[in-house]
């Protein structure tokens, strides 16, 4: 069983990693600035976790652990907006800002 402390640790560790292969594909805006002013891990644990698990192995949700092989950013960006296929949308609940950098950070997961 993994602890509170390992889980946030191991998901700083994917954000960090994730934010540095974010630059391969050109965007409106640089996903790695946004995400600095955002804790994308907690995002994650607030919004995403009981439905996509803690390691981001799906449940009730989709396995997301290589979502950026599947969704473009601008795709994520929008399932998080709209929901659909039995996810509830986020658009009234997060701030652009958050919303963008955990579409970044997920498009990064490969």
């Amino acid at each position: 069983m993994k602890t509170r402390v390992g889980l946030v640790g191991g998901f700083l560790l994917i954000a960090a990693l994730s934010l540095t292969a974010c630059g391969n594909k050109p965007s409106e805006t640089p996903s790695a600035s946004v995400s600095a002013n955002v804790d994308v891990p907690k995002l994650y644990q607030n919004y995403c976790i009981s439905c996509h698990g803690n390691q981001l192995q799906g449940g009730q949700g989709p396995n997301i652990q290589k979502v950026g092989e599947r969704l473009t950013e601008a795709e994520i960006v929008k399932r998080i907006q709209k929901g659909g296929g039995g996810m509830p949308p986020f658009q009234v609940t997060m701030k652009e800002e958050e919303l963008k950098a955990l579409a970044a950070w997920l498009a990064g997961l490969k």
